[in-house]
């Protein structure tokens, strides 16, 4: 898919030009691929090919893939290119421990709720509805990031939304996984339900419930597969692991059975 600077860039010459940053729409677009996968984890950036899918240049494409290492998506191997980050048992533990810790500050800040940051929730929670109905499953990972990236800006804390976007990347991965773990049980309509509970309690200013009913969703039954290695996994996070029977002491490297 081919971005343009939403009606204000321009084509020139195949390449995206005009007022709005070329890295930025770059950096957006890779992000999009990252979320939902068409860049998987692990995957090799190439760059030429990918820069004339998109349509920037080369150098835009090099300077989004700067941005995004950064935002740890992506990973520069010396003499061999750029990838799509390789989360790992240790980098899930991490970043869903960090987002459940964020996620419940913001609740006990931001609710009650009201006005124009509520609104932004509630059409977080229209969108995913809507591609729910649509049947849509490409857009779970970027619906679930959104209404939870404007759960954490219930809190109106500049900082708490600056370090929930430090980690936005790594968790649009893991809710990608966890929707592929549970699509078979839960339908995107009972996905979209449950988060349709939360916007519920945040309406009726409950944050002890809003936290009952966050706790109560299932954000890591990824970990009953094979997706992540547990080769650097500390006793922490093979404890997390374990209570889900994804790994044990006596696991290999790649997290299966020795």
């Amino acid at each position: 898919m081919q971005r343009t600077a939403r009606g204000r860039g321009r084509r020139e010459g195949g390449l995206i030009d005009g007022p709005e940053s070329v890295t930025a729409i770059a950096t957006a677009e890779l992000c999009d691929r990252i979320i939902d996968g068409r860049l998987a984890m692990g995957a090799h950036v190439t760059e030429h090919a990918l820069a004339a899918e998109i349509g920037v240049g080369r150098q835009s494409l090099r300077e989004a893939l700067r941005a995004l290492e950064s935002r740890r998506a992506i990973v520069h191997v010396p003499r061999a290119g750029s990838r799509v980050v390789q989360l790992t048992l240790q980098d899930a533990f991490q970043v869903t421990t960090v987002r459940e810790q964020l996620e419940a500050l913001a609740v006990q800040q931001g609710v009650p709720a009201n006005g124009e940051r509520f609104e932004r929730l509630r059409t977080a929670m229209d969108a995913m509805e809507r591609n729910a109905r649509a049947g849509d499953e490409t857009r779970a990972p970027h619906d679930g990031l959104q209404f939870h990236t404007a759960l954490v800006n219930l809190a109106g804390n500049d900082h708490l939304n600056a370090a929930y976007a430090a980690i936005a990347l790594p968790v649009a991965i893991l809710m990608r996984l966890n929707r592929q773990a549970q699509a078979e049980a839960e339908s995107l309509l009972e996905r979209a339900a449950r988060h349709r509970r939360v916007v519920d309690l945040v309406a009726e200013g409950h944050p002890d419930a809003v936290l009952a009913e966050l706790r109560a969703h299932h954000t890591a039954a990824y970990l009953l597969g094979d997706h992540l290695s547990a080769h650097d996994a500390s006793d922490d996070a093979l404890a997390w692991a374990g209570r889900l029977g994804r790994v044990d002491r006596g696991s290999s490297p790649d997290g299966s059975a020795p």
